[in-house]
Order: C-alpha cells, then sequence, then structure tokens
C-alpha cells in the first residue's frame, strides 16, 4: 500500500467518528427530513465553493490528527494519534505525518511513527525496529497532486475540489445530529455508478467547519468487490483553527529528528523507464 500513486502511502498507515478517539461504528443514519432537493443543491454548492476556496489559501499547515481505523471484516480496530505539517513549495509540496500513541485493544502503545514525503522521496521512520524506508516514489522533475480524490485517498483537511467531488459522487447536505463536531455541515458523499472511486469507497463523509470552511472531520467507507463497506477510515482534526494555517512553517520543521539518524536506511528507488 505504500507505493505510487504517491500519497497512497498514506492508506498504508491502516496497516484517512464519535466520540473523537474512536473509529465510527457505521454509516450515519440517514435523516427522516431533509431540505428540499433545490435548497440543498444550493447549499451544497455554495459550500463545496467555499470549502475549495479555503483550501486554496493554506499556504502552511499544523494540526493534530487522530487516525482511526475500523476493520468490518477482520474486526478489529484502532486509533494513532499525531501531527500533520503541511507546506506549499514547489514543484511539490511538503508532507510530514508523526504518530506518537497509538490505541488498540485497549493497551496504548507509544512507539513514534515519521512519514514524509519532500522532494521526490518518501520516508517511513519506525522507532519500533529502528528502521528508515526510503522510497523515490516520483522522477526528477515530475509533479503531483496531493488532492486528488483518485490520488489521495487518505483524508486530508484542505484541498478537496468542488468539480472533482460532484464528478466522482452524488452529495447530501445532512441535518446535524449530537454526535457531530460542533458548528459544521455534514456531507454524505455517495460515489457515482461507473466512478472509479466507486471502487475504492462505498461512502465518504465530510464535516466542514462553517467558521474555517474546511473539513474537521472526514471519514470514509473503503469498500470490498461487492461494493459492501469492509474497512471505515476516520480522520480527525481536534484543533484545527485558523491559528493553525499560515503560519510560516520552516523548512527545518520537514526533516526527520536527529533520533533516528542511527536507523538502518532501506533504500527503494524507482525502476528505470524502459527505453524505446
Amino acid at each position: 500500500m505504500l507505493h505510487a500513486p504517491v500519497v497512497s502511502w498514506l492508506v498504508g498507515l491502516s496497516c484517512l467518528a464519535p466520540p473523537a478517539s474512536q473509529p465510527a461504528s457505521g454509516p450515519a443514519s440517514q435523516p427522516a427530513t431533509r431540505p428540499s432537493p433545490v435548497a440543498a443543491d444550493a447549499q451544497i454548492q455554495a459550500i463545496l465553493e467555499r470549502m475549495e476556496a479555503a483550501g486554496e489559501t493554506v499556504n502552511d499547515l499544523r494540526c493534530q490528527v487522530e487516525y482511526a481505523v475500523e476493520d468490518l471484516i477482520g474486526l478489529s480496530q484502532f486509533t494513532k494519534f499525531g501531527l500533520i505539517l503541511y507546506k506549499r513549495t514547489r514543484p511539490n509540496p511538503i508532507f510530514f505525518i508523526t504518530f506518537d500513541k497509538m490505541h488498540e485493544g485497549g493497551i496504548v502503545t507509544r512507539k513514534k511513527e515519521w512519514y514524509l514525503f519532500k522532494d521526490r522521496w518518501l520516508l517511513e521512520a519506525k522507532e519500533a525496529g529502528a528502521s528508515i524506508i526510503r522510497r523515490e516514489v516520483i522522477r526528477e522533475g515530475q509533479t503531483v497532486d496531493l488532492f486528488s480524490l483518485e490520488k489521495a485517498p487518505f483524508p486530508i483537511p484542505f484541498g478537496q475540489r468542488k468539480d472533482e467531488i460532484l464528478r466522482h459522487f452524488r452529495v447530501t447536505l445532512v441535518p446535524p445530529e449530537q454526535s457531530d463536531p460542533k458548528d459544521t455541515d455534514h456531507l454524505v458523499c455517495t460515489p457515482r455508478s461507473g466512478s472509479k472511486l466507486a471502487e475504492q469507497y462505498s461512502r465518504l463523509d465530510f464535516f466542514v467547519s462553517r467558521p474555517l470552511h474546511l473539513p474537521t472531520r472526514i471519514i470514509a467507507y473503503e469498500a470490498d468487490p461487492d461494493g459492501e463497506s469492509s474497512k471505515i477510515i476516520t480522520a480527525i482534526f481536534p484543533d484545527l483553527t485558523d491559528r493553525s494555517l499560515n503560519s510560516g512553517l520552516s523548512a527545518d520543521a520537514f526533516d526527520l529528528p536527529p533520533e533516528t539518524a542511527k536507523y538502518q536506511v532501506i533504500e527503494e528507488p524507482m525502476d528505470q523507464p524502459v527505453g524505446p
């Protein structure tokens, strides 16, 4: 799961619900009443437009993340707790996730994990095993789209594009429930028949902050070959506020910590292209 496209490595962390530190137990219940289709469509368009516009203003980001996975087939679940750093750079942005705690089966472990995408390389470092896997995931001069729904299935708190969402999903605005994050709009996205994403998801839920116009919780229901939900991945960004954005993060924040300097490094360069 940690190979190209470049950010499919983030899905590999599952080796993107209420309450905040627990994975969802199932899809949100459908409301008994809904806004009229015309009114709902106008509201959805406006929410998605504001969400896309807000994402375009993010030059850097620092926020906590709670990343929960519930395997509905294996009947297992865990939650990882960490920090996301992002910086818009050229030709490609930098993305860094640190996990420092995990809950699984009533047990808390504190072995750190780091996932860093920088330049052409993805670094996966783990305190357990004292190892670093350094993967070349794009070639020199190539650019990647970290925010494509098709290429970046890990739920992140910005960058979703209105046209792409509407092309791939039927979107419904769901009235708020008590368990929803405060002051959010809840969008339920169901893959359109024939959409490429229908093979990957049975449903995506976005809880979009009204003050920020960014998702503070995203739930992805992964689909099995029959289209049924097989795994629920929840990403919660509990401290995401305007203070999390555009704080002027330095490039030094995107380096593995000194404690990893003595870790064993395994390098995995890309295969060389075959000539004509």
